[in-house]
């Protein structure tokens, strides 16, 4: 019996240790609620003349 009592707490503990590792701290502010069709994550750059510029010349690459 003493040695079930053993290994059910180091069972215990094993969970406990992995239970915690799972918490990580860059996962403490994430949202857990979703409004559908709002997107809410953070703004995007805006692009300056030239990246325009370069994307509108790759989408006329891409035309058939």
């Amino acid at each position: 019996m003493s040695y079930f009592r053993k290994f059910a707490g180091v069972i215990v503990c094993g969970v406990l240790a992995i239970g915690l590792s799972a918490c990580d701290q860059s996962e403490q502010d994430r949202p857990l609620t979703y409004e559908k069709g709002v997107y809410g994550g953070a703004n995007d750059q805006e692009l300056d003349e030239t990246q325009r510029k370069e994307l509108r010349r790759r989408g006329e690459l891409q035309r058939f």
